[in-house]
């Protein structure tokens, strides 16, 4: 079944909610937030696909991480945690 752009962030959004709301590390909640943040924005789009969806929200989130200068450090935790809710 093919799902969404909607769809994928939502499910991927869910999965992050409940990483945000067990954990007390501030480092943990600004990476949840940021994602959080972005795939707002991204489920917006009108396409679908699962596989789609996550080749476009990787390009998206590596020009933003360049573009906003983000820390190694920020970049491989945020990527990280992306990863681990996939």
């Amino acid at each position: 079944m093919v799902i969404s752009f909607a769809e994928r962030s939502d499910q991927l959004c869910d999965q992050l909610r409940t990483i945000e709301h067990q954990s007390e590390d501030s480092d943990t909640l600004f990476y949840c937030a940021y994602l959080l943040g972005l795939l707002g924005v991204h489920g917006g789009i009108d396409a679908e696909g699962k596989e789609e969806f996550d080749t476009s929200f990787n390009q998206e989130l590596n020009d933003v991480l360049e573009r906003e200068a983000v820390s190694e450090q920020d970049k491989q935790q945020i990527l990280s945690l992306l990863e681990s809710v996939r």
